[in-house]
């Protein structure tokens, strides 16, 4: 190992850095903030006033099935380190040119990240999926690019589904684009008077080349 490699290499061990696994969510640290909106689903209105009518019962007392709360939780934008580039550059062998461009964008704070969650909750059914997306002012992305790998982990850990069964979709780790729309589609079944009612719910956490975020949901 040269020198210069041996050094990338010790501060990478010094600051304990793991970079480019995907298969968890990133742990938040004190700087995450929440912000909640409603959802109801229209559809799952429909079913549920279709099998009302075919019982001759009230609709209105299974209400509480098609409405759910939206919650995005995310850190404050973070600057990619130059550990972080020189543990990736280490780990996979770049020549010397490939990481003097990632440490140097390191060194001037081109590239910056965030971590968030993106939830649905309804009743007993607590559905989300957690994340890593960077940007650098051109692209923003999940898969790997200039060097970071970021993450889009859906059927995230500590969900819940009492009485309901949870089918996941769709899963994206979008590549560097003007925008990085990471989705999670997945549906809800639950019995209502015997009758299944589904939920086709898809969250989305999209975040521009600037780091704007936005979120919105489908289906239902």
């Amino acid at each position: 190992m040269s020198t210069r490699s041996q050094a990338i290499a010790a501060t990478v061990c010094g600051a304990g850095i793991i970079l480019g696994v995907a298969s968890a969510p990133p742990a938040f640290a004190d700087d995450s903030a929440s912000r909640s909106s409603s959802f109801v689903s229209q559809s799952c209105i429909s079913q549920v006033e279709a099998i009302s009518r075919q019982k001759g019962i009230r609709a209105d007392t299974a209400t509480s099935l098609c409405t759910g709360t939206i919650t995005t939780t995310e850190t404050e934008p973070r600057v990619a380190t130059s550990a972080e580039m020189g543990a990736y550059a280490e780990e996979n062998n770049l020549s010397d040119a490939a990481t003097d461009e990632l440490l140097l964008a390191a060194l001037q704070g081109e590239i910056t990240y965030r971590d968030w969650t993106h939830s649905y909750w309804g009743g007993s059914l607590l559905e989300k999926h957690a994340g890593r997306t960077f940007w650098d002012g051109s692209n923003a992305w999940i898969a790997t690019y200039r060097g970071l790998t970021g993450a889009n982990v859906c059927h995230s850990e500590g969900g819940i589904a009492v009485g309901w069964a949870v089918t996941p979709l769709e899963c994206s780790s979008p590549g560097a684009g003007t925008n990085a729309d990471a989705y999670y589609r997945f549906d809800a079944s639950v019995a209502f008077e015997g009758s299944p009612v589904t939920l086709d719910i898809g969250l989305h956490y999209s975040t521009n080349a600037t780091g704007d975020v936005s979120t919105w949901q489908v289906g239902g």
